[in-house]
């Protein structure tokens, strides 16, 4: 390596621990967590249903799930968005939350309890929590009317 290579990648790693620092300033480490290694990310092969939402805030989220027909219960469920890290936490948190779970209790998840599972978000990103649940309520409604 050369000795601007060398810079460069100095420059990088300095530039990585500044925005690290930052972030830990004003995040809580499970949405720094989620946000960097979410759970359950990416669109899945064949699902049972799937839907998009886009929010006020001009992010989309997108979740797919695999329900078991028979009893309702939210066999596998993963997510997309285009949104920022506080919203691939919220998505990543709501399908921790909803996994194996019947339709009728996932409906029961409020964006404040994605909130405390968070460890609480800044105001200016509360809205986070909202595009998740307003999400998969979105996805659960098509569900229930393409059933009937």
């Amino acid at each position: 390596m050369n000795n601007l290579d060398d810079q460069f990648e100095y420059f990088v790693k300095k530039l990585q621990k500044e925005i690290d620092e930052e972030e830990s300033k004003i995040f809580s480490k499970r949405v720094i967590e989620l946000s960097h290694n979410p759970k359950n990310w990416g669109k899945m092969e064949n699902p049972t249903v799937e839907d998009k939402f886009l929010g006020p805030c001009g992010d989309t989220m997108q979740f797919f799930l695999k329900i078991n027909e028979k009893n309702n219960i939210i066999e596998k469920i993963t997510f997309i968005t285009d949104g920022c890290g506080p919203s691939v936490a919220s998505g990543s948190q709501l399908t921790i939350m909803t996994e194996n779970k019947s339709i009728d209790d996932v409906l029961k998840i409020t964006p404040d309890d994605i909130l405390t599972e968070l460890e609480e978000l800044p105001s200016s990103h509360t809205h986070c929590p909202l595009l998740a649940v307003k999400t998969l309520n979105k996805v659960l409604k098509k569900y229930t009317k393409n059933k009937k």
